[in-house]
């Protein structure tokens, strides 16, 4: 349990292997390679989506292609120049006294740089337009003592870069985001780190399938997921569909608040479509372990439903319905399997739904 508690809470955790980051892992190291045997350095700088795997890739990287240099790590996030320049000095000279002025703290780190024991590579993390100035003047000393630098930044920041950082930058990385299945098996290789028991293949499925539809499709969003689950299960190790949604209610960047948005549309849904609702929620009330139903379960269900009321229902009038739920997000499809649905709301959410909608019709009438 340990190692998994690592694998879900240790920041500087690594994946035993990079999953689908190997071309720009041959990039980084032909980049260095290319620059073996000669003094001149190299700065680049990674950029992408925030929780794309920036800061994972240049540690990974360094880990396993940069074993020989020292590479100090440099958090720039949320923090003033002063700082920065004092994590440096802590990062060459862990004995650095704090009140050095600041004209001599660049001296001091010229210095320390050019006196390293070991070859340098600098790692600066999370660069942005209010730290641009610093790391300008930390690429251009870079250069100019002959060590090199890798750098995160986000998405946009290419587009920011002024002349400064432009002369002395080489290469500008960008990581593009996964694909669907790509991305699964992210999800897959983290949720084998985290529990030890194995875990079936729709479990993981859903988590995709819910992380996409809410377009965070993001290794940090795994992660915070995970993070959520964790303590649920800790106990039982058994994840279900009901964990997983209440995980995400546990999450400021999964939760989804299924009525904002949704009450208005709630009442111009007809007739076929709220039987169909309610077959939903019966569904996933009648199989509380199913995290899916397949298209043909469904309509089973809705014709039993329709047919409970003495409403005689047509395979037409069924995905006229079908088609409805999923334009209004009540129903979601699986990108995994396209005859698979599933929903953000436990079963009960539907019946609700349902009770409420024919609530509203008995008093119009």
């Amino acid at each position: 349990m340990a190692s998994s508690v690592n694998a879900l809470f240790n920041v500087n955790y690594l994946p035993t292997r990079l999953l689908h980051r190997n071309q720009e892992l041959i990039t980084l190291t032909n980049l260095f390679n290319s620059k073996e045997g000669t003094t001149e350095p190299i700065n680049i700088l990674v950029h992408g989506s925030f929780g794309i795997g920036r800061t994972t890739l240049l540690r990974f990287f360094g880990q396993h292609e940069l074993s020989i240099y020292h590479r100090p790590f440099i958090n720039f996030q949320h923090k003033e120049t002063d700082e920065i320049i004092d994590d440096t000095l802590h990062a060459l000279l862990p004995t650095a006294n704090n009140s050095i002025p600041s004209l001599e703290q660049w001296t001091l780190i010229k210095r320390l740089i050019r006196k390293a024991e070991s070859p340098l590579v600098f790692t600066f993390d999370d660069v942005n337009s209010q730290t641009m100035k610093i790391y300008s003047k930390f690429i251009k000393v870079c250069k100019e003592n002959g060590v090199s630098s890798m750098a995160t930044a986000p998405l946009y920041f290419p587009r920011q870069l002024d002349g400064e950082i432009s002369r002395f930058l080489d290469v500008s990385l960008e990581l593009e985001p996964f694909s669907d299945h790509q991305f699964l098996d992210i999800i897959k290789q983290r949720v084998a780190e985290v529990f030890p028991h194995p875990v079936h293949s729709q479990v993981t499925e859903f988590m995709a399938d819910i992380i996409c539809m809410l377009d965070f499709q993001r290794p940090a969003t795994v992660v915070e997921l995970l993070q959520n689950l964790h303590p649920l299960i800790s106990h039982t190790q058994v994840i279900t569909a009901n964990k997983i949604r209440q995980a995400c209610l546990n999450s400021r960047t999964l939760h989804y608040d299924f009525w904002n948005g949704h009450l208005s549309s709630l009442t111009e849904l007809d007739a076929t479509t709220i039987l169909l609702l309610q077959a939903v929620g019966l569904y996933f009330t009648n199989n509380p372990g199913h995290i899916y139903v397949r298209q043909s379960s469904l309509f089973n269900q809705y014709q039993q439903v329709a047919e409970g009321i003495g409403f005689r229902s047509t395979s037409s009038q069924f995905f006229r319905a079908l088609n409805t739920l999923l334009f209004q997000d009540l129903l979601l499809r699986s990108r995994y399997d396209s005859q698979n649905y599933f929903t953000l709301l436990p079963a009960e959410g539907y019946i609700e739904i349902v009770e409420l909608l024919l609530g509203e019709y008995q008093l119009e009438q």
